[in-house]
């Protein structure tokens, strides 16, 4: 499948990307603490929403019965979610990374990614993709399970490089912007991205940390994700 081409950065207007037009990628994740397990990155349907996620992410019987602090997604619909810049909606599209089929099948993490491009704060006149709701399922955070037994990871990393692919794919070099949570921005730190002398986000009363992964560390990123 041919990539998706995004409109110009200053044209003004975008089109958004269609649902066909979601690349399906195969990836590899690990259950902890390292078994491979097959998986890939689809479109983040209402259906996945409905039956995978929402009560089936946070009622899985893993979890603790009650959190010591709640999740900040702990109440999201996945649904009604958009990306919101500078006052204004960006088009976006969600994906997940999904192991097992049918029935069976389970979204181990999601992630929304704008289909129009937004400024870049360390390269000026370039751009980026904007990235959102970048989350692993609570199965998967080891503080929030009760029993101990082995859990996925990796679909955070996985759907991170999706987007700098899906960024390159589009002639911005792989990078992207986004509000790194407060427990998560040294996590980003680590893949490349920075932190930008901007105002914190404020939302729901939560600090999110506006960062950017510049083209070099997108390429590095991408390097390691085989492509």
């Amino acid at each position: 499948m041919s990539p998706v081409v995004l409109g110009l950065y200053n044209a003004g207007t975008f089109d958004p990307l269609s649902s066909e037009m979601i690349i399906e990628k195969k990836i590899t994740l690990i259950l902890h603490p390292g078994r491979p397990v097959e998986a890939r990155i689809v479109e983040l349907t209402g259906q996945l929403i409905d039956t995978k996620m929402a009560d089936a992410w946070w009622g899985d019987d893993s979890l603790k019965a009650t959190f010591t602090s709640s999740p900040i997604d702990r109440r999201w619909n996945w649904s009604a979610r958009e990306i919101e810049y500078e006052g204004r909606l960006l088009r976006s599209v969600k994906v997940a990374a999904v192991t097992g089929e049918g029935e069976e099948s389970a979204v181990q993490g999601a992630m929304m990614i704008s289909t129009e491009p937004v400024p870049s704060v360390l390269e000026p006149g370039k751009a980026c993709l904007f990235v959102e709701l970048l989350f692993t399922a609570p199965r998967n955070r080891p503080d929030l399970r009760r029993d101990g037994q082995p859990f996925v990871i990796g679909d955070g990393s996985q759907l991170l490089s999706y987007g700098a692919w899906l960024s390159q794919e589009n002639n911005l070099d792989g990078r992207l912007r986004l509000d790194g949570s407060p427990d998560f921005v040294g996590w980003y730190a680590k893949r490349g991205l920075q932190k930008l002398d901007t105002d914190p986000i404020v939302y729901e009363g939560v600090a999110y940390t506006p960062m950017e992964l510049p083209a070099a560390a997108a390429q590095e990123l991408l390097a390691a994700w085989g492509e």
